[in-house]
């Protein structure tokens, strides 16, 4: 019988998304480890649900690259490699420098709003110790800084590659690496409320940069973790 009482598959179609929100923050938040395994049929009796379900939660969860279905062995827990996550921030900064210098020469007071609400929440993840809020509030700030571009190509490229630094930040960050992330955007929306657009684009990149300094590749073990128990515990 799941934790959480969840309705059957029957009576909730949408269980699929609760199921895949469930260990999508427990991935963000650290507590489950690059490489660890996803049972089928742990996960399936956790939310009492079919393992039919349980395959098409796995199979949204590879497609945002936050697991790995590998042929014949099951789902793991996506692990990056130090290259592959130094290609990440390098394809990042190449993309918000652009999108940061335009978003700053047209932003609309309103938008600015909007940012500085994006701010404060992550900024009160911080303070709390939610990191996995604290990860997931920077993503939106960039997500929305980058949408005031109006590039539909840059921010496509962009929001994938927002999710595939969310996972490396939640895995190999170190506990300043959110904090790095608040300071440099409380600096980077007061040069784009002044308009100065090639201060914010380098300040972008300062800001990747400071975020990739904070990766600690050295602890690379997979874990055993109960996995049915790190997702029947509620936060």
């Amino acid at each position: 019988m799941s934790a959480y009482a969840l309705a059957t598959d029957a009576e909730d179609p949408g269980i699929e998304a609760v199921i895949a929100d469930r260990i999508r923050s427990k991935i963000l938040s650290g507590a489950l480890s690059p490489g660890t395994k996803l049972r089928e049929e742990a996960i399936a009796e956790t939310f009492s649900v079919t393992r039919f379900r349980v395959r098409g939660v796995l199979q949204r969860l590879a497609f945002e690259e936050l697991v790995d279905l590998q042929r014949n062995r099951g789902a793991f827990i996506a692990s990056p490699s130090v290259k592959e996550a130094k290609d990440v921030f390098e394809a990042r900064r190449v993309i918000e420098r652009v999108t940061t210098e335009i978003a700053t020469r047209t932003i609309l007071t309103s938008q600015i709003a909007v940012l500085r609400r994006l701010l404060a929440a992550q900024e009160r993840a911080v303070s709390a110790g939610e990191r996995e809020r604290a990860i997931r509030e920077s993503g939106e700030f960039h997500r929305t800084l980058a949408g005031v571009a109006h590039n539909t190509a840059l921010t496509a490229a962009l929001d994938r590659l927002i999710l595939r630094t969310s996972l490396i930040v939640a895995l190999y960050g170190s506990p300043r690496a959110t904090l790095q992330a608040a300071t440099f955007h409380h600096h980077l929306l007061d040069v784009i409320e002044r308009g100065e657009s090639l201060v914010a684009a380098r300040l972008m990149e300062q800001c990747l940069f400071a975020i990739e300094k904070e990766l600690d590749f050295s602890n690379r073990e997979t874990s055993d973790a109960d996995v049915s128990r790190i997702l029947s515990r509620i936060g």
